[in-house]
């Protein structure tokens, strides 16, 4: 019988299942190479285990019956809920800050962008139309760089959707701490 489906599925060691077989770890790794044959002592405890894996008992004489209810899983942990739910709030704060800072980047550039049309259109006469003409052209790239590069659309999509990843998280742990499988945090 193979027990390495069953071990790798319980992520069982080779030498923790040989320990719980009762042989030496060389012994079942020529085992599940083929090399070695089972011995009964060890085709009872892998066809236990394969049974277990199942949900089923070896009755000792071929058969099996229903396993008892599975162990249920450890409760969260609060403390370390608890914890994860301060750093998140802690970066949201960053975050919404680091927005807040972006959009005051943004403004005058915006600004700029909304002002080069108007600046353009200007019919009366200017003292130097070629001159006018390259320092509204660097008035807008200037603009259109700063937006691009440091603080415009893109960089605050990025803010944003962390801000919203760590609101979303903060939410579910939130949840986990108020919900009654949640055990109550140590003082």
């Amino acid at each position: 019988m193979d027990t390495l489906p069953h071990r790798t599925r319980l992520r069982l060691s080779q030498e923790m299942m040989a320990d719980w077989l009762g042989v030496p770890r060389s012994s079942l790794a020529l085992t599940e190479r083929g090399y070695q044959s089972t011995t009964t002592a060890m085709g009872v405890q892998q066809t236990r285990l394969m049974l277990a894996v199942q949900g089923l008992v070896y009755d000792g004489a071929g058969g099996s019956f229903p396993a008892p209810l599975a162990l249920p899983e450890p409760l969260p942990d609060a403390k370390e809920l608890e914890y994860r739910l301060r750093q998140c709030r802690a970066k949201m704060q960053h975050l919404e800050l680091q927005l807040t800072i972006l959009h005051r980047r943004a403004d005058p550039y915006l600004a700029r962008l909304a002002a080069v049309p108007a600046l353009r259109a200007y019919p009366g006469p200017v003292a130097n139309p070629e001159d006018e003409a390259d320092w509204l052209t660097i008035f807008e790239l200037e603009a259109r760089k700063q937006l691009r590069e440091k603080c415009g659309a893109t960089a605050r999509l990025l803010l944003e959707a962390r801000l919203a990843g760590l609101q979303r998280e903060a939410e579910v742990l939130a949840e986990a701490l108020t919900s009654s499988t949640a055990p109550e945090p140590l003082p």
